[in-house]
């Protein structure tokens, strides 16, 4: 019984661990290292890249060569 008592108790520490950081980690990826979301509008400004704004930070982004939103 106790050690149930104890799963029970890690499981609902980890969901709430996995909560609260799945909030503010997004939010740190785009702020400090650049990794951003698709904008859900992609523009295109005459040249060769494309250009959006990231959903999940709110910043004006382009796509490079690779595909990927800085």
């Amino acid at each position: 019984m106790e050690y149930i008592t104890l799963i029970i108790g890690i499981v609902i520490l980890s969901m709430f661990i996995c909560i609260t950081f799945n909030r503010r980690l997004p939010i740190w990826f785009c702020n400090n290292i650049g990794w951003h979301l698709e904008p859900k509008f992609v523009g295109f400004d005459g040249g060769c890249s494309f250009n959006g704004t990231c959903p999940r930070c709110g910043k004006f982004v382009m796509q490079d060569s690779q595909g990927n939103w800085f």
